[in-house]
This record gives C-alpha cells, structure tokens and sequence, in this order.
C-alpha cells in the first residue's frame, strides 16, 4: 500500500498537467490573498455603506456586461487550442482575426452601456452614482478586452503557465493596489473604481510588448501589427455561430454571480448588501482554488477530443475531475465557515460580525461548486453549449421570481436560500446530461 501510494505522488508530481496546475494554483493563490487582504483595508476605509455602493457598482457593471459581449473570447480559446494542437497556422490566423474584429465592434455596445448606467442605478437604486461607477468599470474592461486576454489564451496553449500566472497576477494586484491608494487619498468609491481603470491601461502597454516576444518565440502566431492588419480579412460568418452560443451560455453562467448582489440591493439597505456580499466573497474566496482546474480544462478537454480513444478519455477525466473537486470544495467551504468568526473579527472589525452567519448558510451552496469545474470546458468540447443555454435558462426563469420573492420576504436569508438552490439544480442537471452524452457518443 506504501509503495502505492509512493508511486502515485510521483506519478502526479511528475505530470506536466499537475505542475501546471500546482503553479498556477500558487498564483492563483497568491492574487486571491494580496486581493483579500487589500480588500480587507478597502472595506475598513469604506465602511459599510460606501463599501454596499462599491459593490452595488460592480454588480450593475457586470450586468450591463452580460448584454454586451459576444463570448468571443471563450470561444476563440477552445477552437484556438485544436488548431494549434494541429499546427494549422492559416486557421490560427483566422481565429484571431475574428477576435481582433469581434473585440473592435464590441467597444461601441460598451459605450453605449456607460452612457445608460446612471439612468439604470437611478430605476434600480434610486442613486445615480452606482452608475457612474459602473461606467467607469465598462471603460475599463474595454481596455482590458483588448491585448490581455491575447496574450493569456496563447500563452495557456503553449503551457507557458508560469508567465501566464504572473500575468494575470500583475493585472489583478495593481487593480486592488492603486484602488486602495486612491481610497487612501481621500477619494472614496471613485478613487476606488478609477483604480480599475489606471491598472487597465498600465496592463495593455504590458500585453502588448508581451505578445510581441510571444509571435517571436512561435511564428505560428501573428505579430501585433500583423494581428490589427488581419482584422478586415476576419471571417466573421465562419465563426460567429459557434461563439455566439458560448457566450449566451457564459453570460448565463455569469448572471448567477451577479444577480444575488444585484437584486438583493432593490429590497435590502446599502449597508446591509454589505454583509452578504462580504460572505458570499469570502465562501467564494476559499472556492477560488478550483478556477486554475476550470482554466486549464479549456485547454485540455478539446485537446483530448481531437486525440485517439478521445471519447473514453473525455468520460474518464470528465468523471475523476468532478469527484476530486466536488470532495475538495466540501473541504474549503468547512473550512471557510470554521474560520470566519476569527477572521471577520480580527480583519474586519465588529461593525461586520453579521456577515458570519450568512457564510455559515452558504454551506450547500459552496459544498456542491466543484461539481461543475468541468462543465463549462465539457460543453465546449463535445459542442453541447445550446444544451447548456437551455439548463441556465430554464433555472434562471423559474429562479428570479423566486428570489424576488424571498428576498423581499426574508432579506439577506432569501438571498443564502435562493443562491443556494439554484446553483444546485443548475449543476445537477448539467452533470446528468453531461455523462449522457460522453456515454452516448462513445
């Protein structure tokens, strides 16, 4: 049994896909804790109130979000991965021509949206500055929707992680930091969101020189001048369908993040958001070491496709993966609940001592997460996105009258409730129809 279990530690040590995932996890570790202890100070310099308007911005951004994006990012990723794995340079030409001139038509829906943000926060909120902010944070992420997500994509495919984590590191960790210095400063929740907006700029000068060494080192790549030339060739038909249905299927998926925050702010006092929000961030903090899994699969899983005896390999990993991240997001959801009376009162102060009880009530919610580390690279690969669509559809529909109606009569409880029971009738159906479909194409 010793020697067993010997061989295996070496087995996955040795791994390329474990390393991998062992370092991207470290990074992934590494910005989720500068950014739970910047955020620590943040909170405390907002206080509840302007801490509620803070995040009552960013739910209303990345509402306003949903309905602009096409998912040509995420899709751009799965069929960049197959042709790469086939070294077809003209079809990777292709591929990123169509993102280069997706992300360009994009840029005017995202104005428009800025534009209407203060005219929502005030039917929403009653408070048209939410919306400003929220305007302030589209403008950003169209400028991070240019070069970053670039350079990351082929940067995962050539499993160069450890540049991809750092990154991704250097992005996230100058956000949080220039937000908290302009807070500092005496600036508040603008100073706050401008934060994002500086370190959007700084990070597209950075993605930029890096995707210049990139098309260097793999000629199979464009350069940068070359990627922008490209755009009036890109055949926006060929590729449109496939990535529209992943990016309803994306935006759904992301609707659930958003809208427990979103809708609880219509029913619930600005400082009492607070506290939910602190606890579903912090439940969500611990479930953050599941994300390197998820963004590694992308890659993977049409990989495995495209391979001999793929169908078998897809169910069997498919399968194992599920298993061990289901086990693993029981694991931290018992120990965020174990140590959040400790950590809320030593970090945060006695002001948010409410948020505890709600994280102790996200039990079923975060328990279950690691079921669906899979499902979004699944459904890509074996092209059942529309199948996708249809479960969030469905379970949102039914769900946001009903969280309407249990917020509005059991406040931030109606909320754990509500989160809770759909995120678990989402995954179950998923994994159902999932293992269905990998037995049936076998």
């Amino acid at each position: 049994m010793f020697n067993l279990i010997k061989e295996k530690i070496e087995y996955f040590y040795g791994h390329w896909f474990v390393k991998n995932l062992i370092f991207f996890q470290a990074g992934n570790f590494a910005a989720n804790f500068a950014q739970a202890l910047v955020g620590v100070f943040i909170v405390r310099l907002l206080q509840p109130e302007n801490y509620g308007i803070y995040a009552l911005a960013f739910s209303l951004y990345g509402f306003i979000a949903v309905f602009l994006g096409l998912g040509a990012q995420s899709a751009s990723t799965t069929l960049l991965s197959e042709a790469y794995a086939k070294e077809d340079k003209e079809k990777i030409k292709e591929i990123l021509a169509f993102l280069s001139k997706i992300t360009l038509i994009l840029m005017i829906p995202t104005l428009f949206g800025a534009l209407v943000a203060p005219w929502l926060a005030l039917i929403f909120y009653n408070n048209y500055k939410i919306g400003i902010y929220a305007a302030i944070l589209l403008i950003a992420s169209a400028v991070s929707s240019t070069f970053l997500p670039f350079s990351t994509m082929v940067l995962q495919i050539t499993r160069k992680i450890k540049i991809m984590t750092i990154l991704s590191f250097s992005s996230q960790f100058s956000r949080n930091v220039l937000s908290l210095l302009l807070i500092a400063g005496g600036f508040g929740v603008l100073g706050a969101i401008t934060g994002h907006l500086i370190s959007a700029i700084i990070t597209l000068f950075a993605s930029v020189i890096l995707w210049q060494r990139i098309s260097r080192q793999y000629p199979i790549f464009p350069s940068a001048l070359k990627l922008i030339g490209n755009i009036k060739r890109a055949p926006i038909k060929k590729y449109l369908g496939f990535s529209f249905w992943i990016t309803a299927d994306s935006n759904l998926a992301n609707l659930y993040n958003i809208l427990p925050i979103m809708l609880t702010g219509i029913f619930v006092a600005t400082s009492e958001v607070t506290f939910f929000k602190l606890a579903f961030g912090y439940v969500n903090l611990a479930l953050t070491f599941l994300s390197p899994i998820s963004a590694l699969l992308n890659v993977e899983f049409p990989k495995m496709k495209v391979a001999e005896d793929g169908k078998d390999k897809l169910l069997k990993n498919f399968v194992r993966t599920s298993m061990y991240s289901f086990l693993l997001s029981v694991i931290l959801t018992v120990g965020a609940i174990v140590t959040a009376p400790f950590i809320f009162h030593i970090l945060y102060g006695a002001n948010f001592n409410p948020s505890i009880k709600y994280v102790a009530g996200l039990f079923f919610y975060g328990a279950t997460m690691g079921m669906g580390v899979g499902f979004g690279p699944m459904w890509r690969a074996i092209n059942g996105v529309k199948t996708s669509i249809i479960i969030n559809a469905i379970t949102l529909s039914v769900g946001v009258p009903v969280g309407l109606l249990l917020i509005k009569s059991f406040g931030l409880w109606g909320t754990v409730i509500w989160v809770s029971i759909i995120f678990n009738v989402s995954h179950i159906a998923s994994f159902i129809l999932i293992l269905k479909e990998l037995k049936k194409t076998r």
